[in-house]
């Protein structure tokens, strides 16, 4: 066995990355993918075989707040072969030196699809305790988005941050909405309305709004919600959003 610790891998690698995710997704439902994209921030846990082929893998961020978050995948071929416990030990002992060298104690958990059988199988084999899940939602604009027309809000670009938007009711900040483009697709974050003004229909003509102005500068948006929401979720549905994807999250 050859384990490899990178936090830049190779283009072949790379390939191998996405191999072995595309080769668990034929196994069974899988939302999750590889992080081949540069520069994102990920320890990478590569196990090789002999043949040199990609048996099975982790990754960890370690975000500036929060708990540092682990996804592994084992290839199915070659799963009950202790793989995934050697990922795990070796994956500790990152997260033992992270805390060594910040001289900070760190939460762990791990990232898991809640469609995956095995997945979650392997978390509960191993004692790891569910936290809460987290619902991918995506809508699609359309042309009948542009003709929207707010009736008690006006939506304006806040001046410091040209990425987030503010729903104004009569001349008062009430909500607010960032919007992070990227290629044809928007991801909506920090979508609120102000307690006081909740229930009163102002988030879903805030949202429509929004799918006004930007129905011109891409053809869909997403935006992710705690399954613990229950009311954004239900906001989110009444303005055209289907969940597709749900992750769960899993303390250890």
């Amino acid at each position: 066995m050859n384990l490899i610790h990178t936090t830049k891998p190779t283009d072949l690698q790379k390939k191998h990355m996405t191999d072995l995710v595309n080769a668990c997704k034929a196994a069974e439902p899988l939302a999750l993918s590889a992080p081949v994209e540069d520069d994102l921030g990920y320890d990478i846990l590569l196990l090789y075989e002999e043949d040199q082929t990609l048996a099975a893998m982790s990754f960890l961020f370690f975000p500036q707040e929060g708990p540092c978050e682990c996804c592994a995948f084992v290839d199915p071929q070659k799963r009950r072969r202790g793989y995934f416990s050697l990922l795990l030990d070796k994956t500790l002992d990152l997260v033992d030196d992270y805390e060594k060298t910040q001289k900070t104690p760190v939460d762990f958990c791990f990232l898991a699809d809640e469609n995956t059988p095995s997945a979650v199988a392997a978390l509960s084999s191993i004692g790891a305790e569910y936290w809460y899940s987290e619902h991918k939602m995506e809508r699609p604009l359309t042309q009948n988005d542009q003709n929207f027309r707010l009736s008690s809000l006006t939506i304006e670009k806040d001046s410091q941050d040209p990425r987030l938007y503010c729903a104004l009711l009569k001349g008062q900040i009430i909500g607010t909405c960032a919007v992070l483009p990227s290629d044809s697709q928007l991801y909506l974050y920090a979508f609120q309305i102000r307690e006081a003004y909740q229930g009163q229909g102002l988030g879903k003509e805030f949202l429509l709004g929004m799918f006004c102005l930007l129905s011109h500068m891409g053809d869909r948006v997403t935006i992710q919600v705690s399954g613990q929401n229950y009311i954004a979720r239900n906001l989110y549905k009444k303005t055209g959003f289907q969940t597709t994807e749900s992750l769960s999250y899993y303390l250890y």
